[in-house]
């Protein structure tokens, strides 16, 4: 059978084929609430145009990200994992109201749902043949995530880990050894209770079969996430380096930022004015640059709760990858019980093939390296802001 990669990017999910182009996996499910939200915005388009506007205080909705097209929150592929059975691709969709897990062969368009409810968000599936069964993460109270277990019956969500942390990124153990591998990261609150930081993510392993944690990566220097285990002992993830909060102030620095600070409003007003004379009429305020120009400008995805610039793919010189400096800050990394060894720099996503070769993402291309030391990358497609791989 062809080996497929599946990517998910800006909440779709993208499926390649080495020697054919990108082709995305379309949701009917995804379609069907995309249908009703579109309906609903003609519904009420009266609220938003004209004199029915002023009367419901459609100008004001849209100022504050409001009105018709707010309705309905759009229905979002917010995981995937391999399938079942041969060829089959599983995937979360999230309309940040309603979760559902969903099966599908690429091609077919025979969608199959697992899951589906209203009072559990989720996201970032797993699948294990051997264990027979998915982990996810489930989105608490207070901006906490945890590790979660679906029921056989397909009913219901059982949280396997809880606290006031951010437990994300689950997989299983490979062997059925009922094990889950993920990234973990406690939270820090002040006395009102109001969210102060993160401490360094770390990678746990949790052994349902009586409940206990073992801490298997942990660093004050680093974050490990999006760990994915291989064989016991031998773990691939992505580190960064840790980043506790902004910078403590000096009196210098405070100096300056007041005799800045009347040039930062206006430029701040400027782009102010500059979005919304894009958005109603096309066209921007600003007219310097040419084109070379702004194709070179930087892209930025969200990352693990880290905004990341990805830079032009006119960098792909320098290591192969077009990750920008501050994407090369995330190191692919193989972890052994005796060493930790960075395989490939700008790594934002990844999967590890069956024959160990290794499958990435630098946020503008996908790349594929064999797992030997020295071994380059090659280049398997053009994919932007990709967040999750899976090899399937």
């Amino acid at each position: 059978m062809v080996e497929r990669v599946a990517c998910l990017s800006n909440g779709k999910l993208v499926v390649i084929e080495e020697g054919r182009e990108p082709t995305e996996l379309e949701s009917p499910y995804a379609e069907q609430i995309g249908a009703r939200e579109r309906a609903m915005v003609r519904k009420n388009a009266w609220k938003t145009q004209g004199r029915g506007a002023a009367f419901m205080g459609g100008g004001r909705s849209a100022l504050w990200g409001g009105g018709a097209d707010a309705e309905l929150p759009p229905a979002r592929i917010v995981g995937v994992t391999r399938g079942r059975v041969s060829g089959e691709l599983c995937y979360a969709i999230s309309t940040g109201v309603v979760s559902g897990v969903f099966a599908q062969k690429p091609g077919t368009r025979d969608e199959q749902r697992l899951f589906h409810h209203a009072d559990v968000l989720l996201r970032e599936v797993d699948f294990s043949f051997a264990d027979e069964a998915f982990t996810c993460t489930v989105d608490g109270k207070g901006g906490t995530s945890a590790i979660g277990v679906l029921a056989d019956d397909g009913k219901g969500v059982r949280t396997v880990t809880e606290g006031d942390v951010l437990d994300r990124g689950p997989r299983w153990q490979p062997g059925g050894v009922a094990e889950i591998v993920y990234a973990s990261a406690g939270i820090g609150r002040t006395q009102s209770g109001a969210w102060a930081g993160l401490s360094p993510f770390a990678l746990h392993r949790l052994r349902l079969n009586d409940g206990t944690v073992e801490v298997l990566v942990s660093d004050a220097k680093y974050d490990y996430v999006a760990p994915v285990p291989v064989a016991e002992g031998l773990i691939y993830a992505i580190r960064r380096a840790y980043q506790a909060g902004p910078p403590k102030a000096s009196a210098l620095g405070v100096l300056g930022d007041l005799l800045l600070a009347p040039f930062r409003l206006l430029y701040a007003l400027f782009q102010y004015l500059n979005f919304f004379s894009a958005r109603y009429t096309g066209k921007s305020l600003l007219t310097r640059g040419n084109a070379q120009q702004k194709a070179a400008d930087a892209e930025r995805m969200m990352i693990w709760g880290n905004l990341v610039e990805v830079a032009h793919d006119a960098d792909d010189a320098a290591h192969g990858s077009s990750a920008s400096r501050e994407a090369r800050g995330y190191e692919l990394v193989r972890i052994t019980p005796k060493s930790t060894e960075v395989i490939a720099q700008g790594v934002l996503a990844f999967d590890i093939a069956p024959n160990g070769d290794v499958v990435y993402s630098s946020g503008k291309a996908l790349y594929r390296m064999a797992p030997a030391k020295g071994s380059k990358p090659r280049k398997l497609a053009d994919v932007h802001r990709v967040e999750q791989i899976v090899i399937c």
